[in-house]
């Protein structure tokens, strides 16, 4: 209040009671010791870590389910009548704020129960603090930690979690590190690639050593709130698939059992995942049940992001079949399920990188439809290849607006509020921007279509390709995108470039950076056009 120009008092509790006749008072409480005053409106319900205002003369309640929750309240009351906008990842901003009809109830609840990311290998303390601050900010409640990368940074971004009340989940493909752990202390031998596969059928021994360390990290870490260790990412053979999640599923089941057993109350939940394109890792076979102790995580690798979820095309409509029925499943077992998506996944998406804003916005509802408990955004940052062609690419910025828009609609505002205060920064030029991102949308996202049959390539990866791929047309393709950046004039661009830096965005205004991810677009257009070009003898053309 103070930064953006408005004094005010402290009072205690005792001074709440009675209405206020003279001044101004914005009262925060908890849902279940304001229902306990009595008061009007002491009746209301509020889904999930949702909030609400009432109004009262001249009191204005900010009521939440918990107190992370009442947080959420006063920063979107600071939204609303002070003008607080925290749009960019490292800059705040205040605005006139646009008067609204004061409400004597208004309740606000996420879309979903879990809404956060997921770091697997990002060691950057400094950005990851910022961006717990600007997701609470924005409805996070939860972020994801690989162990090993929570072994480095835990340090760092503990105070910040717990300052901010947010649920924190370990795991991913950590178990090559959590083994390499108990190595360390007991000087036993690792696992191969086929034995790790096998880790969770048949090494009881290991694993009981596995879940003596997580119990072990657990109790080190309060702040720790659910473990997600899922197998390694590679993909099984149809002769070790039988089975194979069953048992998986008895283990997180194991371990779930083993912290309850010393009093800790952590979740667990095991992942279904098409690793390497396996449909065997994330189809269920019939004899297959979900567990009605531990949760589900849905994630499906090599998705056309150019189309829904419930797209009419072979290898989509398997995979939603698939989350379907591990949801209705796990839902029958009083179990939840949340979705990992890749909307900031820049080694799925690539340098290629596209604006998903409308995609986003629709899978967020179709999920919502299938009563799906969250919806969780991978950031991956870019994977540097030798010889490093674009070094400064800013792919912590480049990868924020979808972000952005995730994050907004998860906790369940709408669509047309989230775009116009994003493209509000460009000013006088919000229309055009809006327009060339929406159209750069329905283009780029075009490429992630190739993600499966190129697989483990990309369409930034003609060398990883040994099979002729000339029917997919890629260098036509790569051509088209080009020549959308030639009918745009970009003419200031090239100065920017001059001191531009992949770390320094928070330097350029949001028009200048925007020119600056055009470049980029572009020149990996030219880059890999020219490849595939020579790859597969066709005519270059740029």
């Amino acid at each position: 209040m103070r930064e953006a120009g408005y004094e005010s008092t402290i009072g205690g509790q005792s001074t709440f009671i009675e209405p206020s006749k003279n001044r101004q008072r914005i009262i925060l409480i908890r849902a279940n010791d304001y229902r306990a005053l009595g008061n009007k409106n002491s009746t209301i319900t509020i889904k999930y870590d949702g909030f609400s205002y009432v109004s009262v003369g001249n009191d204005v309640w900010i009521i939440g389910n918990e107190p992370r929750s009442i947080l959420y309240g006063v920063y979107r009351y600071c939204r609303q009548q002070f003008g607080y906008r925290w749009i960019e990842l490292d800059k705040e901003t205040i605005v006139k704020p646009i008067s609204t009809t004061k409400e004597e109830l208004t309740i606000y609840e996420p879309l979903f129960a879990r809404r956060g990311n997921i770091l697997e290998t990002i060691n950057d303390p400094v950005y990851i603090q910022t961006l717990i601050d600007w997701g609470v900010k924005n409805g996070h409640n939860e972020y994801f930690f690989t162990f090993f990368l929570w072994d480095a940074i835990k340090s760092y971004v503990t105070p910040a979690l717990r300052k901010r009340g947010v649920h924190v989940t370990l795991g991913g493909h950590s178990l090559s590190y959590l083994l390499k752990e108990i190595q360390k202390e007991s000087a036993g031998n690792m696992l191969g690639r086929d034995e790790k596969l096998k880790f969770f059928a048949e090494n009881t021994y290991l694993q009981d050593k596995v879940i003596d360390k997580i119990v072990a990290i657990c109790l080190e870490n309060k702040v720790v709130t659910r473990i997600s260790l899922w197998p390694e990412d590679i993909g099984i053979d149809e002769k070790n698939a039988h089975g194979f999640l069953p048992t998986y599923i008895r283990f997180t089941e194991k371990l779930k059992l083993a912290l309850n057993g010393v009093g800790l109350q952590v979740e667990v939940e095991y992942i279904v995942y098409n690793a390497g394109l396996s449909w065997n890792m994330l189809e269920r076979e019939h004899q297959t049940e979900a567990s009605n102790q531990v949760d589900a995580l849905y994630a499906y690798w090599g998705r056309d992001y150019s189309s829904g979820i419930d797209a009419n095309e072979p290898r989509q409509e398997r995979a939603y079949q698939a989350l379907r029925d591990w949801n209705e499943q796990a839902r029958k077992q009083g179990r939840s399920l949340t979705v990992l998506e890749y909307y900031s996944d820049h080694f799925m998406l690539s340098e290629l990188f596209p604006p998903l804003l409308m995609r986003i916005q629709q899978d967020l509802q179709d999920y919502k439809q299938l009563a799906i408990n969250g919806v969780l955004n991978l950031i991956v940052p870019t994977h540097q290849k030798q010889p490093v062609r674009m070094a400064d690419y800013p792919w912590k910025w480049i990868h924020h607006l979808n972000n952005y828009v995730y994050s907004r609609i998860a906790w369940g505002e709408k669509y047309e509020v989230v775009v116009e205060e994003y493209f509000a920064m460009f000013n006088e030029d919000k229309v055009v921007f809006r327009d060339m991102l929406i159209e750069l949308e329905k283009l780029v996202s075009q490429h992630t279509k190739w993600n499966s049959s190129l697989f483990p390539a990309r369409v930034v990866d003609p060398e990883k390709v040994h099979e002729p791929m000339n029917h997919l047309m890629i260098p036509a393709y790569l051509r088209e995108v080009y020549d959308c950046f030639s009918t745009w004039n970009l003419a200031d661009t090239e100065s920017l470039l001059v001191i531009q830096t992949n770390y320094n965005y928070h330097a350029f205004t949001t028009k200048e950076m925007m020119l600056i991810y055009f470049y980029y677009l572009k020149k990996t257009a030219e880059i890999y056009k020219g490849e595939w070009t020579l790859k597969g003898g066709f005519e270059d053309g740029l």
